[in-house]
């Protein structure tokens, strides 16, 4: 990942990262399960949050690892937010946006 050019695409870096860490922290395995299998069959996904999703999945399996995505994925999205502290919030993803977002059985 490099650095982002403005504070625009920081923060929505930034909120994107934060969603990611709120779904490791929220969705059951067999939905990171799915995600894995999508990412393996050459599924791609299409906005930043699902392709943050689809590269995390296979680490979201294991307990430790998710443990540590999110907690990586909430220090990141906390520098990117002292680096540009102008930066808007508030255009991440609600809980109910990214559930929609999970694969579903």
């Amino acid at each position: 990942m490099s650095l982002p050019r403005d504070p625009r695409e920081a923060a929505l870096i930034a909120d994107n990262l934060v969603s990611l860490a709120r779904a490791l922290h929220d969705w059951p395995v067999d939905a990171w399960q799915q995600m894995a299998t999508k990412a393996a069959d050459g599924s791609k996904p299409t906005g930043l949050f699902e392709r943050l999703a689809h590269g995390t999945a296979q680490a979201a399996l294991d307990p430790r690892q998710r443990a540590f995505a999110e907690a990586s994925a909430e220090a990141v999205a906390a520098v990117l937010r002292v680096l540009w502290p102008e930066a808007a919030t508030g255009s991440e993803l609600t809980p109910s946006q990214a559930n929609r977002l999970a694969p579903t059985a």
